[in-house]
């Protein structure tokens, strides 16, 4: 079964789904700044405005924050499991909303290559995080890729 990201990404170039994921993870950041938990439409209307972002990548941003939403625990008890010593409290909240998205997306998206949604969570890491960002994100995705990997192979 495809999941409703997948289909909102079907018709989108790669540069267009990096784009998307940047916007993604902004947009996850500042509603965890906000301490917002859920995704009205006033929240999702003005990020956009204020962000520029196209009709074309709309529905597949909304669709990546709304999976971070619903499958918030699973995801946060995916990276906790994987971030060797690291409350989530102790992680900076740029790597966190990276690695939620990321890790969201591993979870629901297995169509699309493990190694591509790290690659680009490790960018993503680069450019918004601190010099360590990339590292750190790279070591937690690819635990939550194998665990994931291992999950898949013993419930076939």
């Amino acid at each position: 079964m495809i999941s409703e990201w997948s289909r909102a990404s079907m018709a989108l170039k790669p540069a267009q789904l990096r784009e998307a994921r940047r916007f993604a993870v902004q947009l996850v950041y500042q509603m965890e700044a906000g301490q917002q938990t859920f995704l009205s439409d006033p929240i999702l209307q003005a990020f956009f405005g204020q962000n520029e972002v196209g009709p074309d990548l709309r529905p597949i941003i909304q669709v990546a924050v709304q999976t971070v939403i619903d499958k918030r625990e699973e995801v946060d008890a995916q990276i906790e499991s994987c971030s060797s010593n690291w409350k989530l409290s102790r992680i900076a909240r740029v790597d966190l909303a990276i690695l939620r998205i990321c890790t969201a997306e591993l979870m629901t998206r297995p169509e699309v290559a493990k190694d591509v949604i790290i690659s680009e969570g490790v960018e993503l890491g680069k450019q918004f995080g601190s010099t360590a960002s990339g590292g750190f994100i790279n070591g937690v995705l690819d635990g939550v890729a194998r665990a994931m990997n291992v999950c898949a192979k013993s419930n076939p």
